[in-house]
């Protein structure tokens, strides 16, 4: 017995030079989008489930899912995985999901047909566009952003340094914010935020670039 602890102590501390070895993955850039819709849930599910996982993870469900299952899937979400989910915002998202992706799929809702833009839908009341901080909690930004580390997105600050130089900073970062896109900080894609006016996303440019 006495033997026996001795053996595992000993490949115990063989092995433990390797246990802190931190490993470098690269993911790969993230590609799949959601299906534009003229349904309001359309623009929540881009700003709410592109947070946690990719668009993959919505194609793969059974097409057959029914709107039981959806709801289930995305109060699920929340409960237990802490997706920061509004009561108000869950059935307008399981009707996109339902009328896209699951068996309600031929019910007579309309998917745009185009290759430039997805459709903007308004969701909310515009607030003063002079008070971006009003606008940064209605379109849920600090979820994936903060000032000052990385999230999922990049730091504001961050943002700032890169544009620095540049002459025309707010207009860059004021069109990266209403078109989204992917590989400019990393694999995972910024949803495009279509529904934001000029003067909307110039205010939030101009605050990003501020910090």
């Amino acid at each position: 017995m006495r033997h026996t602890l001795i053996r595992i102590l000993l490949a115990a501390s063989a092995l433990a030079p390797y246990s802190a070895i931190a490993l470098d993955i690269q993911l790969p850039p993230e590609t799949a989008v959601f299906k534009p819709s003229e349904l309001p849930g359309y623009m929540l599910a881009q700003r709410n489930c592109m947070t946690c996982h990719s668009v993959h993870y919505i194609q793969s469900q059974p097409p057959s899912s029914s709107r039981d299952y959806w709801e289930a899937t995305v109060k699920k979400m929340r409960v237990p995985f802490g997706a920061k989910l509004a009561d108000e915002d869950i059935p307008a998202i399981v009707d996109y999901l339902v009328k896209t992706y699951g068996a309600e799929r031929n019910s007579g809702t309309m998917a745009l047909n185009t290759a430039d833009k997805p459709a903007t839908v308004a969701l909310t009341a515009t607030p003063d566009p002079a008070d971006a901080k009003a606008l940064l909690g209605a379109n849920n930004c600090m979820a994936c952003h903060a000032i000052d580390k990385k999230i999922v997105g990049p730091a504001f600050r961050d943002v700032a340094a890169k544009y620095a130089s540049k002459a025309n900073a707010a207009a860059l970062v004021a069109r990266n914010i209403r078109d989204g896109g992917s590989n400019k900080w990393g694999p995972v894609s910024m949803p495009a935020y279509g529904q934001l006016s000029d003067v909307e996303a110039g205010v939030l440019a101009h605050y990003v670039l501020s910090q």
